[in-house]
């Protein structure tokens, strides 16, 4: 007999997981597949986990900052124990640095109109609160390149600095702390196993095959 589920969600990192545990919050029956042998062990382990405001539209921005707030009380917004603990949130601050190439100033204009807290740096401020070179290089060029170690040509424009930003201890443990939150909702969660086929019946997906040949049936 196939086994049936509301929904499939192939991979069981970050975005899977997340995705897992809030279809279960709301009542789906959720299966996550994954062909490695636990959660967050793909692209998600290598994730530097930062924190960050500075997206491109302002609907990433409110993503972002909305997320935050998980992020700053991570154990309330799981609502489950984990035997491995849970990740945690160094709020340290987020430093953009400004150039003429980037859209720093429709970024600071979103940050105003969604309410990110933000500080304008000039470059004496960087230097005096973060040593750094302020000079301007570029575009960036290969080591190979004989002008890759040419000398800065101009300086930056300055700096935004967002203090809510910061990073996450450890990407694949959050990872996992949202595997358990949404197993305590629910969720089942399938390891060593690798999708071969995505079957539709009508246009639309009626489930997954394994390469073992295991099927599983979701509309979702």
């Amino acid at each position: 007999m196939n086994q049936t589920a509301d929904a499939i969600i192939v991979g069981a990192g970050i975005i899977g997981s997340a995705i897992s545990f809030e279809l279960a919050k709301k009542g789906y029956q959720v299966i996550n597949l994954d062909k490695l042998p636990d959660a967050g062990y793909g692209s998600t382990s290598n994730s530097c986990a930062i924190v960050r405001f500075h997206y491109s539209t302002r609907d990433g921005i409110i993503m972002a900052h909305e997320g935050y707030f998980y992020w700053k009380n991570w154990g309330d917004y799981l609502e489950a124990p984990d035997e491995r603990g849970h990740a945690r949130f160094r709020e340290v601050g987020m430093l953009m640095l400004k150039t003429t190439l980037d859209d720093y100033l429709a970024i600071e204009s979103y940050f105003e109109e969604v309410g990110v807290p933000f500080e304008r740096w000039d470059n004496a401020m960087i230097q005096a609160r973060l040593p750094l070179n302020t000079g301007l290089y570029g575009p960036p060029k290969l080591p190979s390149d004989e002008s890759f170690w040419t000398e800065a040509h101009g300086t930056l424009a300055g700096a935004t600095f967002t203090p809510q930003g910061g990073y996450v201890t450890d990407p694949q443990l959050a990872t996992h702390n949202l595997m358990r939150a949404a197993e305590a909702k629910g969720s089942q969660f399938i390891y060593n196993a690798e999708v071969s086929e995505v079957r539709q019946v009508g246009g639309r997906v009626s489930g997954v095959t394994l390469k073992d040949g295991t099927r599983l049936d979701a509309p979702i």
